[in-house]
């Protein structure tokens, strides 16, 4: 629920009344909004200066046409190539976290008027603490499923006044949901192969619950890590090239740019059914790695997903072109031949990690 309120910010306001200056109130347009953890926060109304300490709210502002206010990202974010391309301006913006705490010096040097932190942060009585101090209306997101990040989109949307794109952006999601699902339901399940998805690192992939395991399920296929016992609200989990010899899964696919190479040469590897038919597949990449559990193009990669494993199903649709129509719709970006070859590849597209074991 949004609230429009009027307050006014007296600055100085000791030190005018001793000198007898007269002085003007500054008038500043504020709106509440309730963020995921249920705060009911002030902010600014129509916030300049945005710092977003976390990936997925990064590609959603500039998803919204604002990512020119973008002044503090994290690192990861500014690995992805092809978003700097839409946003230029993203690769000046100062990462103030990696992987610890905050730097909160260097955030207040910023002056943002508005920031976006995860919930795990939040968690941190340091960290939470850190941000009371600094007095700048920070927004709480947490997602670990689709319907999270359909939220965290709306929830930008509103603090940001962009409700209109952002609810088209959830439409699309949906329909995506409810067109694929109908697809699935026309086939046998055993044409549904059984898939191992490889996430950051070879033996890093998906746990039952995890958003990764939500999307891959929209298709059909069967996720062979899903049986793994482990501690409840684990994402993702390194696992060992021997469990996977057990899963033994039909296809594999790669959300990190080079894993699938480096799957596909490694001899450790090759005894595998999916290495020695050649099923090792390179997830795309666009602003994002599709199907990361930060990425925006979630929906692109249930799309794509779907047409790899059931192309005699699927001869009408053309995953080149769902690609135009997402970017120009929802980036103002008209992708060339050349960009979308980029993408199915993934190569040269984003800075590389660590490839695993």
């Amino acid at each position: 629920m949004k609230k429009t309120v009027f307050i006014s910010v007296l600055l100085l306001l000791t030190a005018l009344a001793l000198s007898g200056c007269n002085f003007v109130i500054t008038p500043v347009n504020t709106v509440e909004i309730t963020d995921m953890m249920g705060r009911k926060v002030m902010i600014p109304e129509n916030p300049q200066r945005i710092a977003v300490l976390e990936p997925f709210s990064s590609y959603a502002v500039i998803l919204l046409g604002l990512g020119d206010r973008i002044v503090a990202t994290v690192g990861g974010v500014q690995r992805d190539l092809l978003l700097q391309v839409i946003s230029p301006s993203l690769v000046n913006a100062a990462v103030v976290k990696e992987e610890g705490a905050i730097n909160a010096e260097s955030l207040l040097k910023l002056k943002p008027d508005l920031i976006f932190i995860r919930s795990e942060d939040y968690a941190k009585n340091a960290e939470r603490n850190k941000l009371d101090k600094l007095g700048i209306p920070y927004l709480v997101v947490d997602y670990s499923s689709m319907e999270d990040q359909c939220e965290i989109v709306r929830l930008i949307g509103e603090a940001l006044g962009r409700e209109e794109k952002a609810a088209t952006y959830i439409e699309y999601y949906q329909e995506t949901i409810s067109l694929v699902s109908a697809i699935v339901e026309t086939i046998a399940e055993n044409e549904r192969p059984t898939v191992y998805h490889s996430i950051n690192t070879a033996i890093t992939t998906d746990a039952a619950g995890s958003l990764g395991a939500q999307w891959i399920a929209v298709t059909g296929a069967k996720n062979v890590s899903l049986n793994a016992a482990l501690p409840p609200g684990v994402k993702d989990f390194a696992t060992s090239i021997e469990e996977i010899y057990v899963w033994n899964p039909d296809i594999i696919i790669c959300n990190e740019s080079g894993i699938n190479e480096y799957i596909l040469m490694h001899p450790g590897w090759q005894g595998l059914h999916a290495v020695r038919e050649g099923k090792v597949y390179q997830m795309p990449i666009g602003v994002s790695r599709m199907g990361h559990f930060s990425s925006i193009e979630t929906p692109l990669a249930i799309w794509w997903l779907t047409k790899l494993i059931y192309p005699a199903h699927m001869t009408d649709f053309d995953f080149r072109e769902e690609l135009k129509v997402f970017y120009a719709r929802f980036f103002d970006y008209e992708l060339d031949e050349e960009m979308i070859d980029a993408i199915l590849s993934g190569k040269d597209i984003r800075k590389p990690g660590k490839p695993g074991p």
